[in-house]
């Protein structure tokens, strides 16, 4: 225990006390048999004391004032989390704005830059899809016809599968 003195310390006083002339040496070892049993009744007298405070401190609290500072902490940390998820939604939405307004103002700057390039419009889904399976099936006829012609005939429908292609 911090507050109780040990056999050494108290060894070291009384040894210092002999050494000064305070006490003989032939009653030292009960000097300091005296100090070791004196500081462990000390220290064993303010834990106890201790104890009887905090157990009479313990009676005093109401279980009902726990149970409400309880549920006080947890409606404290559901308004912290409500409030991160807020936060973070917001968060989203401006960000979401930011992007749209550069890309509106990376627009405009591009039309002034050159004229007519942010009015022009991409052509529906479908007529890309069909444009893009064209060329593949016209390669496919040309590759067919590539096997079954002989070797002069192969090299011009290379040539003509790259013209498709570009």
């Amino acid at each position: 225990m911090r507050g109780q003195i040990t056999r050494a310390r108290a060894e070291e006083i009384v040894r210092e006390l002999v050494s000064a002339g305070d006490i003989q040496r032939e009653h030292a070892q009960e000097w300091v048999d005296n100090l070791v049993e004196r500081s462990r009744k000390s220290s064993e007298h303010v834990l106890e004391l201790v104890r009887r405070e905090v157990a009479a401190q313990l009676k005093k609290i109401d279980t009902g004032s726990l149970e409400h500072i309880a549920n006080q902490v947890s409606e404290l940390l559901k308004r912290s989390a409500d409030a991160g998820r807020s936060a973070t939604k917001d968060a989203t939405k401006q960000a979401t704005k930011t992007a749209k307004d550069t890309a509106k103002a990376g627009r405009a700057a591009a039309e002034k830059v050159i004229p007519g390039v942010a009015k022009k419009k991409k052509a529906p889904a479908k007529k890309v899809a069909a444009a893009k399976k064209a060329p593949a099936k016209k390669a496919a006829a040309v590759k067919k016809a590539a096997k079954k012609a002989p070797a002069k005939k192969a090299t011009a429908a290379k040539k003509a599968v790259k013209r498709a292609s570009s």
